[in-house]
């Protein structure tokens, strides 16, 4: 029973691991936890239908454990480039604290460090896939009041996600799809404005 209630707290401070956007048109930052579980339930949704051959439990894992060292080394948003520039390094230190600390729950470090290192086709559709989720979020909520206030352009975040969404054969079709969403309306940035 300690260990659930252990297990139980590591949730509850997940949920304190607040994201740089808000929760679709709630209002409130979206936390580790959410993020987590949207992305489980969009993986779920997905993979049968685009990817009927990848393991789904195996993308399941993945996908709720995928930020699990952000309880340790904090969320980074992708534009702050100083955060970028120690991001591995305090994940790195990150899963060595969470081998630590769950020697118990080898399947939660398998998947952690799975998912860091893209070990194979279900690690990179989650982390394809975990790539599209921010700027949809964004324009369901937020829209260009996040855009304006971070400076974040068109080509700024079309570059982004085309270097982060290369991976999954399976999901890539959506780097297209998500750029054609984005643009009607466009709520991008723009620094002549």
């Amino acid at each position: 029973m300690q260990r659930i209630a252990e297990l139980q707290q590591l949730i509850a401070d997940f949920a304190k691991v607040k994201r740089v956007l808000e929760l679709a048109n709630n209002g409130q930052l979206e936390n580790d936890v959410e993020h987590s579980y949207g992305l489980a339930l969009t993986c779920w949704f997905l993979a049968p239908k685009i990817a009927p051959k990848l393991d789904l439990g195996k993308i399941l894992l993945y996908a709720l454990a995928h930020d699990v060292v952000e309880l340790h080394s904090g969320d980074t948003y992708v534009f702050d480039k100083a955060g970028v520039e120690t991001k591995a390094e305090r994940e790195k230190a990150a899963i060595e604290q969470i081998k630590q600390d769950w020697p118990d729950f080898p399947e939660l470090v398998g998947a952690v460090i799975g998912y860091a290192e893209k070990h194979d086709a279900e690690a990179k559709f989650v982390y394809t896939v975990d790539k599209m989720l921010p700027p949809v979020l964004i324009n369901l909520g937020e829209k260009e009041r996040f855009w304006r206030k971070n400076k974040v352009t068109r080509e700024m975040h079309e570059h982004e996600k085309s270097k982060k969404m290369q991976h999954s054969p399976e999901a890539l079709p959506y780097l297209d799809a998500l750029n054609e969403w984005l643009s009607n309306p466009d709520y991008f940035y723009k620094p002549e404005a």
